[in-house]
């Protein structure tokens, strides 16, 4: 048995009495599908808000997702849920959020990035403070913690793809959300990192812009990740 399924099965036999939670993933791609299926195989009972909750992607991503999840419109998936995950594009994520109704109390975790594709095959950032923080001024009643977005999802499914360690930035205003998301994260076999408040989220989505970058660019690839420091 690898260290990771021992920490799952850890987290879910200690943490799923006291804090098993509704959570809304707002998105059934593929970062959507792999936070889904993670959170969920820690006991959280799984929502996916879909603008075709009863399509064939939609269901398929719920049926291959642990426990009992379903699928709803991303407003009555976000009405349902204490937390709610953005795993939607990045340049239409302002929109989304307004879409979703009343977001006050709710913990949102972002873990998109305003990309613009470009050509030829090229990205740039697409606003000009952050997606973190344009969600938390679309939602200012909710606790908006920026994870996930410098990470790929095959990363997220399985760690131990990587040549080390993998930590994941973590933004927000809030102290108490961040350590509830830094719980997902380290369930996941990751490892956090608080970088600070909402406006930091600016420089890690622009690390992944810059990783995306290197990776079509044809030139001599590389990894641009993040490590604790002693």
């Amino acid at each position: 048995m690898c260290i990771r399924t021992v920490c799952l099965l850890v987290a879910v036999v200690f943490a799923t009495p006291v804090f098993a939670e509704t959570i809304a993933v707002i998105g059934t791609g593929n970062v959507g599908s792999a936070l889904g299926t993670e959170l969920a195989s820690q006991g959280h009972t799984i929502i996916y808000g879909s603008r075709s909750p009863l399509g064939l992607k939609a269901l398929d991503v719920a049926k291959k997702t642990q426990g009992e999840a379903t699928t709803s419109t991303p407003r009555e998936a976000a009405a349902d849920a204490g937390i709610v995950v953005l795993a939607v594009p990045g340049m239409v994520v302002e929109d989304v959020v307004r879409s979703l109704g009343d977001l006050s109390g709710k913990l949102i975790i972002d873990a998109t990035n305003p990309l613009v594709v470009e050509e030829p095959l090229a990205f740039s950032f697409g606003v000009q403070t952050s997606n973190g923080e344009i969600v938390q001024a679309a939602a200012p009643g909710a606790r908006v913690v920026k994870a996930f977005n410098t990470i790929s999802w095959q990363s997220m499914i399985d760690p131990e793809i990587a040549d080390g360690p993998l930590y994941v930035p973590i933004v927000g205003n809030d102290p108490e959300a961040k350590r509830i998301v830094a719980g997902f994260v380290k369930a996941m076999g990751l490892n956090p990192i608080d970088l600070g408040p909402i406006d930091v989220a600016h420089w890690t989505e622009y690390a992944a812009v810059v990783q995306l970058n290197n990776q079509f660019s044809g030139r001599v690839n590389y990894d641009l990740v993040f490590r604790a420091r002693d």
